[in-house]
């Protein structure tokens, strides 16, 4: 605003003092009583005299005047606030020059720790290319050990070997010496159609062993060796020995019986130990059947392991019964009697219906048909390891080392840490247990 009206008066100034605005002002009249000429003030160029001025000419001056103190008024109020500016500029001009300093200090600092840090790395570097170069060194000195040690790692290997076969050879050639000693070279197994001779029974080398729970393992044991030794002969008798058997799956002492009953070679059962339930039934059922004196036999009603509701639990008893029914029959007319008859003399016999009796008492009851009192294992002929059977497989627990039969039946430890015997899975789902177990040693999974 200031400067606009300056700009103003100045330009009204210069158009006063100009040559033109002069000689446009009319020329002056001398008037009588006029002063002298000494008298009259020297005239400023470019400015006529007074007396010659116009009233416009003096209203401009005045307003030259005028604007000419207005102009030195915002002289100096632009003065003022120059150095009121200047004033405020200050601390601001000292912040910008110290915070320039202080940029340059920090710049020249870090410079000098950039400088510091690429003095670091080039001596990192040449660090690490020293290290790898002895690395390299080593790894090259390692894999030449190596080498030598895989060299001679082979040769010690192959030398070994050598060892091995030398000494292999030589275990083999005492342990056929071992066995050459175990085996009796002159005795041979006895054949005969009649294996009781004089009281004494021979057994010979058609012989199948049936030992624990009758399971469809040991079913398919004891029923492939009976096609076996058919198919090697038919003439001669094939025997059963039966160690300890407590009885077992009904279906699979079913199955046994039946190809007992149908081989064209005779098949003889022999008991040793003790022979119940299931086991009893094959035992009484066979065309011939021999025991000591001392041997224990036991019959019973057949008992199950199911659970479940009452309409279950009846469906499973009555076809258990069933299956009693069609085995213990055979057994009890054997012996003379009714099947009703048969239990009512088991609960005569003990209040369990457990009937167990020795082997001379056994032969009165018809339950086995002759009692010896010597039986000769003709076919041991040596001491060698007999091959067992492929053990079952095992359940997928931690469990304690198990005693794996023929049968596949294993011993365990319970929750408790009391051994039992587990029972498989019965795959026929028509099947039962038929098991003389007073001491709840025997569990189905």
């Amino acid at each position: 605003m200031h400067s606009r009206s300056f700009l103003r008066a100045f330009a009204l100034a210069a158009l006063v003092a100009s040559p033109a605005f002069a000689q446009t002002a009319k020329p002056a009249v001398a008037a009588p009583d006029a002063a002298p000429a000494a008298s009259i003030p020297a005239q400023t160029p470019g400015v006529p005299p007074r007396d010659e001025v116009t009233p416009e000419q003096k209203a401009a001056l005045k307003e030259v005047e005028r604007m000419r103190g207005e102009k030195a008024r915002i002289d100096a109020e632009l003065s003022l606030a120059e150095a009121k500016r200047a004033e405020e500029l200050a601390p601001l001009n000292a912040e910008v020059s110290r915070l320039t300093v202080e940029r340059s200090l920090r710049l020249a600092k870090a410079a000098a720790e950039a400088a510091a840090l690429e003095d670091e790395r080039a001596k990192l570097e040449r660090q690490a290319a020293l290290e790898s170069a002895r690395s390299g060194a080593r790894l090259t000195e390692r894999s030449n050990k190596i080498r030598e040690l895989e060299a001679e790692s082979k040769q010690l290997q192959l030398e070994a070997a050598n060892t091995v076969a030398r000494l292999s050879n030589e275990i083999q050639r005492f342990q056929k010496e071992d066995e050459a000693r175990k085996v009796a070279s002159k005795a041979k197994a006895k054949l005969l159609k009649d294996p009781l001779v004089d009281g004494v029974l021979y057994i010979s080398d058609r012989r199948i062993s049936f030992n624990g729970v009758v399971t469809e393992q040991l079913a398919d044991y004891v029923c492939q060796r009976i096609a076996f030794y058919n198919n090697q002969s038919s003439e001669f008798p094939i025997f059963i020995v039966v160690d300890n058997s407590p009885g077992g799956s009904v279906a699979a002492g079913y199955q046994i019986q039946k190809t007992m009953a149908a081989s064209k070679a005779p098949v003889y059962v022999v008991v040793k130990g003790f022979a119940a339930s299931m086991t009893a039934v094959i035992c009484t059922l066979a065309e011939r059947s021999f025991c000591y004196p001392n041997t224990i036999l036991l019959h019973h009603q057949a008992s199950n392991t199911v659970r479940g509701n009452m309409t279950v639990l009846k469906e499973q008893i009555d076809f258990t019964s069933k299956w009693f029914d069609r085995l213990a029959t055979p057994v009890a007319k054997k012996m003379g009697i009714s099947l009703e008859e048969f239990v009512k003399q088991m609960y005569a016999n003990d209040s369990t219906g457990d009937w167990q009796a020795f082997g001379d008492k056994a032969k009165e009851l018809k339950w086995v048909d002759n009692v010896v009192e010597r039986i000769e294992e003709t076919s041991i002929l040596d001491l060698l390891p007999v091959p067992q059977p492929p053990a079952p497989t095992p359940m997928p627990l931690p469990q304690p080392p198990t005693r794996t039969e023929i049968s596949g039946i294993s011993s365990r430890l319970d929750d408790k840490g009391r051994p039992y015997f587990e029972l498989p899975a019965l795959a026929n789902p028509f099947d039962a247990w038929w098991v003389y177990d007073p001491q709840g040693l025997y569990r189905a999974r």
